[in-house]
């Protein structure tokens, strides 16, 4: 069953915008959602990599990655021109504190 993404961000977005806004604000925060879902998993796919330098080196480009992610949206919101609703600010947030946690604490057997 494919998730409804309107539906469960339609909270988020005002409703006094015209409709072809509204549709592509959900269209953009789809692709995001989607993007956060595909670096899952190319991310659980690199965890049967066995050695720690692999492992720091993926995990240095995803929070590369995330911080890029990150300064748009502070630039976005700090400017005016609007970011992303807040639960996606939230999920990247989270992993980008979830691969830091990993780039220090990686033990491999």
């Amino acid at each position: 069953m494919i998730p409804n993404f309107d539906e469960a961000i339609k909270n988020w977005i005002s409703s006094d915008i015209p409709s072809d806004t509204k549709n592509l604000i959900i269209g953009q925060t789809r692709v995001i959602i989607v993007h956060s879902v595909g670096i899952g998993i190319i991310l659980l796919n690199c965890s049967r990599l066995k050695r720690e330098t692999d492992i720091r080196r993926v995990l240095l480009g995803y929070l590369i990655l995330i911080t890029l992610v990150i300064v748009n949206i502070l630039h976005g919101t700090a400017t005016d021109l609007g970011g992303p609703p807040l639960p996606v600010t939230i999920l990247y947030s989270l992993g980008a504190l979830i691969g830091v946690y990993g780039i220090f604490n990686i033990k491999v057997e």
